[in-house]
């Protein structure tokens, strides 16, 4: 079973794949849930919709990786990861940094993302990349 593909968040995959970000919403209380479920643990309604979000950000936190462990040997080291929380709707997701900066990112220092692909094993999963705003 490849939880990618049939997995409550599974149209976060697919949208990815696409080329965009989408997100689950209620359609009942419009409150944006993450991570994707089948029943709205504000309303408790059963209906969600998957509404498009632009790629911008904040940085929530980050971590910079200087070793190597499972999975991982496509990655040039050291690489940062980390956890933004997408503008207007609240909801966190991972995702890497792709500037080579030595700066360290800052709390709240403003992102934007872009989709490409990340090996992991012998998997190329959809992985935002994310860049400081301009």
């Amino acid at each position: 079973m490849n939880h990618r593909l049939d997995g409550a968040d599974a149209p976060y995959w697919q949208s990815l794949e696409a080329g965009q970000l989408q997100l689950p919403r209620c359609a009942s209380c419009r409150r944006w849930l993450w991570p994707a479920g089948h029943r709205c643990s504000t309303c408790g309604s059963i209906g969600m919709v998957w509404e498009e979000r632009p790629l911008r950000a904040t940085v929530y936190s980050w971590t910079r990786t200087w070793h190597r462990f499972a999975l991982t040997e496509a990655l040039d080291l050291p690489y940062v990861s980390i956890v933004a929380e997408i503008e207007d709707c609240g909801i966190r997701l991972m995702g890497r940094m792709d500037d080579p900066s030595p700066d360290d990112p800052a709390i709240g220092e403003a992102v934007v993302g872009r989709i490409d692909r990340t090996r992991v094993g012998d998997d190329a999963i959809p992985t935002i990349i994310w860049s400081r705003a301009a």
